[in-house]
């Protein structure tokens, strides 16, 4: 008699174990899943807002597809609200650079501006963009064509006098004379 009570209250207790285990994973599913579905939510208002971003300014003449970084995080590493999440507008830039003295040049006479050191394979593209292909019209810039190519480049202030891209291209100017690429 002993024994059947005591594997009797055993058996009742794992049954009573495995009952509370269903209702606190039932009821832990019901919190987790209401809790990812408001972040959802808050994922789905941001594409929305970001994808209404790029159709308003796809009307825009910017030339070049441009990726601007939008803050989601704050410096806690707490995430913003929907509200608080500001899009950058897309700016529009018209180099406006003295093409009569540094000189025109087309794909055709195209230097290769990657072996100036800061230069890589995209701002080679952004400068071709913009009509700046060759070593000679690089080397021929001033003070306010600098500026303005900083502007039209979007990238840190100063890094073309920093990487001294100007004394970099009069060198690769002289060594790799007009047509002749690297």
């Amino acid at each position: 008699m002993v024994l059947l009570s005591v594997s009797l209250s055993s058996g009742l207790f794992w049954v009573f174990m495995l009952i509370a285990f269903g209702v606190g994973y039932l009821v832990s599913g019901m919190f987790t899943k209401n809790k990812f579905r408001s972040e959802l939510e808050k994922c789905r208002l941001e594409k929305s807002m970001l994808l209404n971003n790029v159709k308003e300014g796809a009307d825009s003449s910017l030339s070049s597809n441009t990726i601007k970084a939008v803050q989601t995080r704050g410096r806690s590493g707490r995430a913003i609200k929907a509200t608080e999440i500001k899009v950058p507008q897309k700016r529009i830039i018209q180099a406006k650079l003295n093409f009569e003295k540094i000189g025109e040049a087309g794909p055709e006479q195209a230097n290769d501006l990657k072996q100036i050191d800061g230069i890589g394979p995209f701002l080679e593209k952004k400068l071709n963009e913009i009509g700046i292909y060759t070593y000679r019209q690089l080397s021929r810039l001033e003070a306010d064509d600098i500026k303005t190519l900083t502007t039209a480049l979007e990238f840190f202030p100063g890094r073309i006098e920093r990487d001294k891209w100007l004394e970099q291209a009069k060198m690769l100017a002289k060594k790799y004379p007009a047509n002749k690429s690297v």
